[in-house]
């Protein structure tokens, strides 16, 4: 199953948890209680948003944390980068690759394609878009005009 990691997830959770505070600057304590995760678990994925820039860290008493942009700004893509590294789908579709068959196996081209309409998609969804209940419904739509759709099923 290919799927993102816990830390990604709860990645995405948190970023959720402060857009729906808005400007108001939550601490890792508020941010536990709204996520339901332990503050250590919470701590790690913290340092690596704000590492990554999505989310801005103030120390002190008038401290805590707050989106680095607005939901509409973040991407999906940015996420997942943050937490695992480049989106790479296969060995062969990473840039440094060590597959010891690239050069003799004919589904290079299609595997780095398919891997480059995964980052297509994943960097035209934004945290918004997955806070929204309809998502699914108008994903395929939004994302994909007719000519990408026709060009997916021919992969």
């Amino acid at each position: 199953m290919l799927k993102i990691g816990k830390l990604t997830d709860y990645g995405i959770l948190v970023l959720d948890a402060l857009a729906q505070v808005g400007a108001v600057k939550q601490s890792t304590e508020e941010l536990a209680t709204a996520t339901g995760l332990t503050v250590s678990t919470l701590r790690k994925v913290m340092k690596t948003l704000v590492d990554a820039g999505l989310v801005i860290a103030r120390r002190g008493a008038h401290g805590g944390y707050k989106l680095a942009r607005s939901p509409q700004q973040i991407r999906i893509l940015d996420v997942v980068e943050a937490f695992e590294g480049p989106v790479a789908l296969t060995e062969c579709s990473q840039s440094a690759s060590d597959c010891e068959i690239q050069s003799s196996c004919s589904l290079v081209s299609g595997w780095m394609g398919v891997n480059e309409l995964l980052m297509q998609i994943l960097s035209r969804v934004t945290l918004e878009d997955v806070r929204q209940q309809t998502l699914s419904q108008h994903l395929p739509s939004t994302l994909l005009d007719a000519n990408q759709r026709i060009r997916l099923i021919n992969l």
